[in-house]
């Protein structure tokens, strides 16, 4: 009888104990999508992104237009010279073909890339106010139910990735 009042009494302590810890444990959140879309580094790398995405929509008009023409010439001619006008546009089509996939993946390449380093940034401004504010937690807020406006940290996330 001894041992297990003994035990339970441990059982107590040590939950008593870990209550206490978590008590004392200084929580935060940060809502990443906001603080992502609102870091002024995004706004640039979705500006260059646009404007890269505009050049190359540029270039592959040019192209479409190359080929409407050599298709118009094609309709005017007959015999051999129409069947190497058709071989030029399969050319054309095929080099179309190519510079879409090359395009997409580029493009994919950049926004993967400008992701990568502003989550890095994020991430970094949390760890230095997690550590400076003797945080034991900074959550995000995609993952919280409920939380208290006290603890979110986002407009000071913001405020010194855009310093």
């Amino acid at each position: 009888m001894k041992k297990v009042l003994a035990a339970a009494v441990a059982i107590m302590l040590v939950f008593g104990l870990a209550g206490t810890a978590c008590a004392e444990d200084k929580m935060g959140y940060v809502d990443l999508r906001r603080a992502f879309y609102e870091y002024e580094q995004t706004k640039q790398f979705e500006e260059s992104l646009n404007e890269l995405t505009e050049q190359r929509q540029e270039k592959r008009t040019q192209m479409i237009n190359r080929i409407t023409k050599l298709r118009d010439e094609a309709e005017m001619l007959k015999g051999e010279a129409q069947s190497k006008k058709q071989a030029e546009i399969d050319r054309k089509l095929a080099e179309l073909q190519t510079y879409d996939r090359e395009t997409r993946q580029e493009l994919l390449n950049k926004k993967n890339e400008m992701f990568r380093n502003v989550i890095d940034d994020i991430q970094k401004v949390v760890n230095e106010i997690g550590t400076k504010g003797g945080y034991t937690y900074i959550l995000d807020s995609r993952n919280i139910m409920f939380a208290d406006e006290q603890f979110d940290l986002t407009d000071q996330v913001i405020k010194q990735l855009n310093q």
